[in-house]
């Protein structure tokens, strides 16, 4: 009896021995966490050296001037920066820890060196004195909040929201891939909304990115500027609404994929490929109500297919160059299978050479289907021509039209000439009706056109 006791006693020894150490564990993991988030004072910076989540920043830092917890659940004032150090995970959720509202205030911003998980959160800047946001000028010019990734790597963005954040200043614009340090990768954001930012979305050299499921709206500068070499990176299914631009890739960005977006009322364009964009595609997008639909600008060896655009103001495709080219030169690119109605001008060419303008539809245009200037040439192929007319624009130049493998086409010849400045308009109507015609499958028919030409074209 006696040798059971003492075995009993034993055994619930060792076990309240075993739960002691994993309390003990617990404990120590948890401390660990905290023990690395720390503040310099000196440059007013919370630090994040170990894996770690909001809730372990707000158990370490227990002074409201640095990290405030407002009497609505989960709302926050960050009077700091926040940075990530590189190699770190640091969590920001809504679940987790807590947190449905960050308010930075100042010109603080969050630094991500390492890689960071944002899910269920909002996040703007705060004016404390006023209790509100902080608005921006035209300029840029009033300093505020900011996130910044600077060689970040897996960063998960999710469920989310930014407004009101950024300025012009590099590193500092609003949702930022700086690139300072080196180029963020690796990235996703996926059902998030950003709105209000002087740059909803800029990266400088960043690779393997997904925009998805996001929406993007009013922003100043720009919504979405992937920049400066980035690369293999996908925007699909997003909702890009009243910005400037809904997404603009430019300076020899490459692999670009944007697709399935709905882009509307983006003033000067709804996507725009720029200054040597290569090997990229614009697909399945609907684009409406902007002042050019897609634009490629010094941009070669890009498809653009199944878009639908409607209502441009001024074309719905432009292929275009400057008279300075610097970067790049829009030429081989293609440009078929495209639904363009209810604009000004079908697609338009301006310095641009050799373009391959396929099955394109078109409907209630109000000038031309096709309009050309600055010494442009387009080769439209496989196309049914229903009254098309191909005109050239201002500045009037030298330009050429070829029509290959699109059956048989009848052509009429329209040009200002020196009888209809007379007044004399009875011989130029007499000479529109006559039209000649071409088996394009055969032979290419080429044509070009200078200062007041046209042509009609009918299958």
């Amino acid at each position: 009896m006696t040798i059971l006791k003492r075995n009993f006693v034993a055994i619930i020894a060792l076990i309240l021995f075993s739960t002691t150490l994993v309390s003990t564990q617990q404990v120590q993991f948890s401390a660990a966490s905290t023990a690395c988030v720390g503040y310099q004072g000196g440059v007013n910076t919370i630090t994040i050296t170990c894996d770690a989540s909001f809730l372990d920043v707000v158990q370490a830092i227990s002074d409201p001037a640095i990290l405030e917890q407002e009497v609505q659940g989960g709302q926050y004032i960050l009077h700091a920066n926040l940075e990530v150090a590189d190699g770190v995970t640091f969590q920001m959720t809504s679940n987790g820890d807590n947190l449905r509202y960050l308010k930075i205030a100042g010109a603080n911003g969050i630094i991500v060196y390492g890689k960071i998980l944002v899910d269920g959160v909002k996040i703007t800047s705060w004016d404390v004195s006023e209790d509100d946001i902080i608005q921006q000028d035209m300029n840029g010019t009033i300093s505020r909040a900011y996130i910044q990734f600077d060689a970040s790597e897996g960063a998960q963005i999710l469920n989310s929201e930014f407004g009101y954040l950024g300025y012009d200043e590099p590193g500092r614009r609003g949702f930022d891939l700086y690139g300072g340090g080196g180029p963020s990768h690796d990235m996703v954001i996926r059902g998030s909304t950003f709105h209000d930012m002087w740059f909803a979305f800029y990266s400088n050299a960043a690779y393997n990115i997904v925009v998805d499921g996001s929406e993007y709206h009013h922003n100043i500068r720009y919504a979405l500027d992937p920049h400066t070499a980035t690369y293999n990176m996908n925007i699909t299914n997003n909702y890009l609404h009243h910005n400037r631009y809904g997404a603009i890739c430019s300076d020899d960005c490459y692999n670009i994929l944007i697709e399935g977006n709905r882009a509307h009322h983006n003033t000067d364009a709804g996507i725009v490929f720029s200054r040597n964009m290569t090997n990229s595609i614009a697909r399945n997008n609907h684009v409406y109500n902007a002042t050019t639909g897609i634009s490629l600008s010094e941009s070669p060896n890009n498809q653009i297919y199944n878009n639908t655009i409607e209502r441009a103001a001024d074309e719905g495709i432009l292929l275009f160059n400057p008279e300075v080219i610097d970067d790049g030169f829009t030429e081989g690119n293609m440009v078929y299978d495209n639904v363009i109605s209810s604009s000004e001008d079908g697609i338009r060419a301006t310095n641009s050479h050799d373009n391959i303008l396929e099955n394109n539809t078109f409907d209630d245009i109000e000038s031309s289907k096709y309009l050309l200037s600055l010494y442009s040439n387009i080769l439209i192929r496989g196309q049914n021509f229903d009254d098309v007319l191909i005109a050239v624009g201002d500045p009037a130049t030298e330009n050429l039209v070829e029509i290959v493998d699109s059956g048989i086409i009848e052509v009429t010849e329209e040009a200002i000439d020196d009888e209809e400045e007379d007044g004399n308009e009875d011989d130029e109507e007499e000479e529109e009706t006559v039209a000649n015609t071409y088996n394009t499958d055969i032979e290419r028919y080429s044509k070009i056109l200078s200062d007041g030409d046209s042509i009609r074209v009918n299958s």
